[in-house]
């Protein structure tokens, strides 16, 4: 999907998965509803027998290069909130940040990998952070609940490992958003 074709107007979900590679970071990838189920279920064709979720860093270079020769195809789009401070700090202002872009345009939800030691803590800054006029949910899932979140762990993974798994993902509308600290 090229940058100028995605409209914020439209309804998308979100699906975020965190980072402390070089600072600290969130992936959050966008994608339309309509196309959700399609996309979770070409995700779970690169499941092996018995595995419940994908997580790039301890797949093998073969299933990485599969699941990102179809995610390069898929129509997504992606932000990666981005902070120097410590993760204590960047965590809820990297989540505020996203949670501010997303507050004006037609996201209807919000899935965040869980965490238990920061939801509570997250739950405070999206509350503050959307205000009580937004429309959508957020929820803390664990990657096995659902397999959209391994999107943001393989764009993630790929983003932070440099090289060829970065450039891999060229054709996707990828922004990288610095915040202070």
């Amino acid at each position: 999907m090229r940058k100028d074709d995605w409209d914020p107007l439209r309804p998308y979900r979100v699906f975020v998965d965190e980072s402390e590679v070089r600072g600290y970071s969130i992936t959050a990838v966008c994608l339309r509803p309509s196309d959700a189920h399609r996309i979770r279920k070409t995700l779970r064709g690169h499941l092996r027998s018995g595995q419940r979720s994908i997580h790039f860093t301890k797949e093998r270079d073969e299933v990485r290069r599969a699941v990102i020769d179809d995610v390069v195809a898929m129509p997504i789009k992606v932000e990666v909130y981005r902070s120097a401070a410590r993760p204590r700090i960047a965590r809820p202002r990297c989540l505020r940040a996203l949670a501010e872009a997303l507050r004006d345009g037609a996201c209807q939800q919000l899935v965040l990998d869980r965490n238990d030691s920061v939801m509570q803590s997250d739950r405070r800054v999206l509350h503050e952070a959307f205000g009580s006029g937004w429309d959508g949910t957020y929820d803390h899932l664990h990657d096995h609940e659902e397999p959209l979140l391994w999107l943001a762990d393989a764009v993630r993974w790929c983003w932070n490992k440099g090289g060829q798994w970065r450039n891999a993902l060229s054709s996707v509308t990828l922004d990288v958003i610095d915040l202070e600290g």
